[in-house]
């Protein structure tokens, strides 16, 4: 990871107003880096929306990716790990052998997840044709990292498509996950990094569920203004 030009960690405040005010703030910090033709890659549903944010003040094409955690059996919220569309899976071991998940829910859980992915990228998408990734500047974004999985699987699967740079952009995340999130990218932008983490919700004043109509509506928004590069 190239230090000199992270930001982690040094935003002065406590947390934000709402989505779009973090993705104000993470496009200011991303304003004093340079970049290439870049793309902006929003993980729905939450991270659509501060990715909006900072496409629009970074003069950048904007698109999503899908990965989705694969849920705990007992506790829904916890990840297990995460699966994207094209069936690229990251496993957390650790944390499946400590609550004893076992392969046959794992196969089937892979399985609901990676069709959601693919329904997202499809609906959300109306067939467009995906943006170039290769030998291009891309910053991932999503509005939080609690345990990281949806953002490493998404990482690695960009790592395939040979981009020039892979930036994770992300308002808060645990302190202790710095380390691992830096190794999945050249440069990590991260506002807050708290060392007592319950949840990325308690960073947030507004943190409403974001639906699928509301992707759809700024992704759509987006392209019509002539926001997408070619």
């Amino acid at each position: 990871m190239h230090g000199d030009r992270a930001y982690v960690g040094r935003y002065a405040g406590s947390g934000f107003r709402d989505r779009k005010e973090a993705g104000v703030i993470l496009a200011e910090e991303a304003l004093k880096m340079k970049f290439d033709n870049p793309l902006v890659l929003g993980i729905p549903r939450g991270g659509v929306p501060v990715a909006y944010e900072m496409a629009k003040m970074l003069n950048a094409e904007l698109d999503i990716v899908s990965p989705m955690k694969l849920r705990d059996p007992n506790e829904p919220e916890l990840a297990i790990g995460a699966v994207m569309h094209d069936g690229s899976t990251f496993l957390n071991y650790e944390t499946i052998a400590i609550r004893g998940v076992d392969e046959g829910y794992i196969a089937v859980e892979s399985g609901r997840r990676m069709d959601e992915s693919v329904r997202r990228m499809r609906e959300y998408r109306e067939g467009r044709e995906y943006p170039r990734i290769e030998e291009r500047d891309v910053i991932l974004v999503d509005d939080g990292i609690a345990t990281g999985a949806t953002v490493i699987v998404a990482a690695r699967w960009l790592r395939k498509q040979r981009p020039c740079r892979l930036v994770i952009a992300v308002p808060v995340m645990p302190k202790d996950m710095v380390r691992t999130i830096s190794s999945e990218a050249d440069d990590l932008i991260c506002l807050l990094t708290p060392e007592v983490f319950l949840g990325v919700g308690e960073f947030y004043t507004d943190f409403k569920q974001v639906d699928d109509m509301e992707v759809m509506s700024l992704l759509h928004e987006y392209w019509r203004s002539g926001g997408m590069r070619s």
